[in-house]
């Protein structure tokens, strides 16, 4: 996978997370708060994840 695609892939689940949350929140969800916290734990790892791997491939 290259540089560009893994960043592209990151903004996209990004954008979809952000659009996810949204729609939750619209919809009064009461599950809001444990879903925000675990996909936002989520998507924190995956982004260092890729800083590493990117900064080890260079």
């Amino acid at each position: 996978m290259t540089p560009r695609l893994t960043l592209n892939i990151m903004l996209f689940l990004t954008v979809l997370y952000g659009a996810a949350v949204a729609i939750v929140a619209v919809t009064d969800t009461p599950g809001l708060g444990t879903f925000t916290i675990v996909g936002a734990i989520v998507l924190g790892v995956l982004w260092v994840a890729r800083g590493f791997l990117i900064r080890g491939s260079r």
